[in-house]
């Protein structure tokens, strides 16, 4: 109507308030004046109108209508789709928007079984029983903080929160606690690459930076703080990303059991100095592996850890599946880092790689 009102300014600049009347009173009255064209308009205003309106007022008339009716339709038309641009290959999560998405796998293991669980670290507490049939669950999420240019491509700086939990919900002799839960925050950035990787529609590289801890105190306390890149290439039914790591050193301890100091100096002996990892989907199904080495030859020692989603009938959402998982080595869980653990659990996937 703003815009009909300024169209009739423009081209009836001398109508008379009786004659406005008339046309304002036509058109509340739901007489078609709206026409699809020019002359439907003139028709239509000379059969329904009023003998007071002249000629080239009704011609006035129609012409601010149509006109009118143009800025409408420009106004509603939906802009072209934008291009494809080096910055379009960026997720929607990485954008410069507070979006919270995954950034690992996000599981529940309703139920896990450990075929030997360590008991050391519990020694000192004869009460603690460790029940071998565990609910294992891991929760990870990452935001953007910011962007910024290098070069010609825009980098993007995240933050992520990762928790794994050991919860012996099964073991209620000593009242079903949790085991063991691991917290991992990070600071990284991602920098598209310009790389051409035959079934690959994204390449980029990772850097940042990774706390771990499980939040304990003496004698159960892990943590470690680590620098780390990360090569990632996806496609649409793949996903593979070599990630290497230098542990930043920390200050032995003084005495045994004191707070201040390195509370698993030797964790690079059995978690290594990097993983590959990756994903692979063939229609409703996603098999996924990690592989871990200290790529020590004389003392050898790792990790695999294989998973199997895949979508069951009675599940509706399409990003919850059923989810199979197996683990073989060292490190599963900070207090778990010197021990081998072998588990197969099965549950549920809320948000998978792919």
């Amino acid at each position: 109507m703003k815009k009909l009102t300024a169209a009739m300014t423009k081209y009836l600049p001398a109508l008379s308030p009786l004659r406005l009347i008339i046309l304002i009173t036509l058109l509340l009255s739901g007489t078609p004046l709206l026409a699809a064209t020019y002359q439907e308009c003139l028709l239509r205003t000379l059969e329904e109108g009023n003998d007071n309106l002249t000629l080239g007022e009704i011609k006035a008339f129609c012409q601010a209508e149509q006109t009118a009716a143009t800025d409408r339709t420009t106004s509603e038309r939906p802009l072209p789709e934008e291009k494809s641009t080096p910055e379009s290959i960026i997720p929607v999560s990485y954008a410069d928007l507070f979006l919270m998405g995954p950034h690992k796998q996000n599981y529940i293991l309703l139920y896990s079984h450990n075929k030997a669980p360590n008991t050391t670290p519990y020694q000192t507490n004869s009460d603690v029983t460790i029940d071998p049939n565990e609910i294992t669950f891991q929760v990870s999420l990452k935001f953007p903080i910011t962007s910024f240019p290098i070069g010609n491509k825009r980098t993007y700086l995240m933050a992520a929160y990762t928790a794994q939990s050991f919860w012996q919900a099964y073991n209620r002799p000593v009242s079903s606690p949790f085991r063991e839960t691991n917290h991992e925050p990070e600071v990284f950035a991602i920098y598209p690459l310009d790389m051409t990787i035959p079934g690959a529609r994204r390449v980029y590289l990772m850097g940042g930076f990774v706390h771990q801890s499980n939040g304990r105190s003496q004698p159960l306390s892990r943590s470690w703080n680590r620098l780390y890149l990360d090569f990632v290439v996806e496609g649409d039914n793949f996903k593979i990303s070599l990630k290497p790591w230098y542990r930043i050193p920390e200050e032995d301890k003084d005495v045994i059991g004191a707070s201040a100091g390195d509370d698993n100096p030797d964790i690079s002996d059995y978690l290594g100095y990097g993983e590959i990892s990756g994903a692979f989907k063939a229609e409703d199904h996603t098999l996924s592996f990690m592989l871990r080495n200290n790529l020590d030859r004389h003392d050898n020692k790792g990790a695999l850890k294989l998973g199997w989603s895949f979508k069951v009938p009675f599940i509706k959402a399409d990003n919850v599946k059923a989810y199979i998982q197996y683990f073989n080595g060292y490190g599963e869980s900070l207090i778990d880092y010197n021990a081998a653990v072998e588990r197969i659990g099965i549950g549920l996937m809320i948000a998978d790689w792919l």
